[in-house]
């Protein structure tokens, strides 16, 4: 079956336009009626209707770190997925939880109805999974929140890579201090994420693949030495021996947690551990965990030049409806 899905990988989803539905779902933890609230204004003056899953603002009985039951967050997984009113599904924002959920999605229905689907964070386990199990691009982009907060540049970015069939080109990146790790250029198609959630992907059957792929890497607030270890982890697992290139975000209020930020520093780890790899790499690329954090379609072939920092889509992430 992954021979099967990674021959179809790179299926597109239909472009947006004004008019279309998007559904929130919230498939980690909890979010506030607030946020969905303004979310959905957004969505709205853009002339999309919204269609808030019944779960979204649910609680666990158990514990305040997951929104509402497992059974219930992936019934609105899958129903979204199955209706063909639902024309893209946002996550409403991430935190922790999605993982759990894997093992019940239904698969066939998901990989039978590829819609534009958009998180990032703990949403990366969900990414990682559609690549694997239902082989069509996805958006490691802003969820409700992150929308609220970011500049018109980023939210500009954001509706045409949604509502632009044509290959996007040239990443805006004028507002990032991009650095080069690894000079040199390279081609594949966008694959990554959280760094911690691509690390507890391993030994999983939804591991990623990242044979011949730019690998996007980013988190927050993790200490070095953790980062330090999911990257061992997944070097270990031999999940980057044959990788084409790096573009790496940031670390996001890594400070917070780091008991020696003077001699542990992102920027030494890097250096440390991707210079030796060879591959074309940069780093300090605006995505993820920042408060202007561009879109970035998962699957979509681009071209790296960890020279000149620049990172270009070279094909379409949808499709015209």
């Amino acid at each position: 079956m992954i021979g099967d899905l990674n021959a179809m990988a790179g299926r597109l989803p239909r472009t947006l336009h004004a008019g279309a539905t998007i559904g929130l779902i919230s498939p980690a933890s909890p979010v506030s009626a607030e946020v969905v609230e303004k979310g959905t204004v957004l969505w709205k003056e853009r002339g999309y209707n919204v269609v808030v899953a019944p779960h979204v603002l649910d609680t666990h009985p158990n514990n305040s770190y997951l929104a509402g039951l497992d059974e219930h967050r992936v019934s609105d997984i899958n129903a979204f997925f199955e209706r063909d009113d639902i024309d893209a599904i946002q996550c409403a924002g991430g935190g922790y939880g999605s993982m759990r959920l894997l093992s019940q999605i239904r698969w066939d229905v998901v990989r039978e109805n590829p819609k534009v689907f958009i998180g990032y964070s703990d949403i990366t386990s969900m990414h990682l999974a559609i690549a694997r199990k239902a082989g069509f691009v996805t958006f490691h982009g802003a969820m409700l929140g992150t929308m609220l907060k970011s500049n018109e540049e980023t939210r500009s970015q954001f509706w045409r890579m949604l509502e632009d069939p044509a290959p996007f080109g040239v990443m805006p990146t004028t507002q990032a201090e991009i650095k080069t790790l690894v000079p040199g250029t390279a081609e594949g198609k966008l694959a990554g994420g959280c760094l911690t959630l691509l690390a507890h992907s391993c030994g999983t059957p939804y591991a990623p693949d990242f044979r011949g792929k730019i690998v996007l890497i980013e988190d927050v607030g993790e200490p070095i030495y953790r980062v330090d270890r999911y990257l061992t982890q997944l070097k270990s697992a031999g999940l980057l021996e044959h990788v084409a290139g790096f573009v790496i975000g940031s670390i996001t209020s890594w400070k917070k947690n780091e008991e020696n930020p003077e001699r542990n520093t992102p920027e030494n780890l890097w250096r440390d551990f991707f210079a030796p790899l060879g591959k074309p790499t940069l780093y300090g690329f605006p995505f993820g965990h920042e408060k202007n954090p561009l879109m970035l379609p998962l699957g979509v072939q681009a071209r790296l030049d960890a020279t000149q920092g620049s990172l270009t889509l070279l094909e379409a992430a949808t499709e015209p409806a």
